[in-house]
């Protein structure tokens, strides 16, 4: 089976996140206070808040991968669907083994997508933190 991972890691969600918020930041700082970028206030603030707010954000939306082991395809595809649907994503396609669901245009924004991964005896979900440990607790 692929395991290829859809999605950003730690590391690389971590990046993003502490290079946008801490350029947004900086330069936020250097407005609102009238400071200079030439004394360094601005850049050590930003630092500190990209720093931040980019462990926050890699925790929350890195990918993870969770593996669900089943004695019946079935009866887990009912149990999965039921868990996805409460939280708000409905199947968009289907292929080769691999589910892709999703939420609404509008919430789809700010979530992303969920990916199953099937095979004979289990079942690897692919998806954001927030939501993997969410789906995690629901089909435990």
């Amino acid at each position: 089976m692929n395991t290829a991972q859809p999605g950003p890691g730690f590391g690389f969600t971590f990046l993003y996140y502490f290079a946008g918020i801490g350029l947004i930041t900086t330069l936020l700082v250097a407005q609102s206070l009238h400071v200079g970028l030439e004394t360094g206030f601005p850049a050590q603030l930003g630092t500190g808040v990209g720093l931040l707010g980019g462990l926050l954000a890699a925790y929350f939306n890195q990918t993870l991968a969770l593996e669900l082991p089943f004695k019946g395809k079935q009866q887990f595809l009912r149990s999965l669907n039921q868990a996805l649907s409460e939280m708000g994503y409905t199947l968009v396609d289907e292929e080769a083994g691999a589910l892709v669901y999703q939420r609404s245009p509008l919430r789809q924004l700010f979530s992303g997508r969920v990916y199953v991964l099937l095979s004979d005896k289990s079942a690897t979900v692919f998806s954001r933190a927030i939501h993997i440990r969410n789906l995690q607790r629901r089909l435990a």
